[in-house]
């Protein structure tokens, strides 16, 4: 089962037992065995419950972390134990930011020291924007990271001699866009974040191309991508 795949079977029974929570609180309402208005209190509990139900995927630590603090600030707010006010939750927003971005460079793939730029991404964008063009045959991955800023790479012309190429995107309050080679296959395991994680590739007739022998005898390469879109926004074209 691909990686989408198991992220669809995953938002859909989310999405169908939070249903059956809600049914049942206004059926047993109805009965007259509880009141929703009393219910109505713990609605920040679905954050916490989606974002424990994310810590069970690698790929989805960092959101799972993220709504269980948001399901738990809410949470105090709405029992009156604890008051927050926007203007005090953006500074913790661009705190959950930085560690983020923290987070998923760490799991990510060192870049040795040495790295060769003309294979290798190492890119960062603080209230400003960069472009690059790759056009090695022997792409090495990288990271590209975005902060109140936008960062613009073309894959294309690249090619890679490894089966498998590591590249880690972050954006925070800023926007990545990614251009691959039809003949690449994209894995994500990118996180959307109060932003978008979007691949959108069109999909490459690679067993046709194989059966005319165009790329007979060849493994196809694929793209992994790790990282996190955080109030901010990764696309991924070809």
């Amino acid at each position: 089962m691909t990686v989408r795949a198991n992220r669809d079977v995953q938002g859909g029974l989310i999405g169908g037992a939070v249903v059956i929570v809600i049914g049942l609180a206004f059926l047993l309402d109805n009965l007259g065995i509880i009141s929703v208005s009393h219910l109505i209190h713990f609605w920040p509990m679905i954050m916490v419950v989606a974002g424990l139900a994310a810590l069970t995927t690698q790929q989805g630590r960092v959101k799972g972390v993220v709504l269980i603090v948001l399901g738990a600030i809410f949470e105090l707010d709405a029992l009156g134990i604890a008051h927050f006010r926007w203007s005090s939750l953006w500074p913790l927003a661009l705190i959950g930011a930085g560690l983020a971005v923290m987070w998923t460079t760490l799991e990510a793939r060192r870049i040795p020291p040495n790295a060769d730029r003309r294979n290798t991404l190492n890119e960062f964008a603080l209230f400003g924007g960069v472009e690059r063009r790759i056009t090695s045959l022997d792409f090495k991955g990288g990271a590209i990271t975005a902060i109140f800023g936008g960062i613009e790479i073309d894959l294309r012309q690249a090619g890679m001699t490894e089966d498998t190429v590591e590249l880690t995107i972050n954006a925070v309050f800023g926007g990545c866009e990614i251009r691959v080679p039809e003949a690449w296959e994209v894995v994500g395991y990118g996180q959307g974040i109060f932003g978008g994680y979007v691949d959108s590739t069109k999909p490459c007739d690679f067993q046709a191309e194989a059966l005319t022998g165009t790329v007979a005898g060849s493994t196809r390469k694929a793209l992994i991508l790790r990282g996190v879109a955080l109030f901010g926004g990764v696309e991924i074209k070809n």
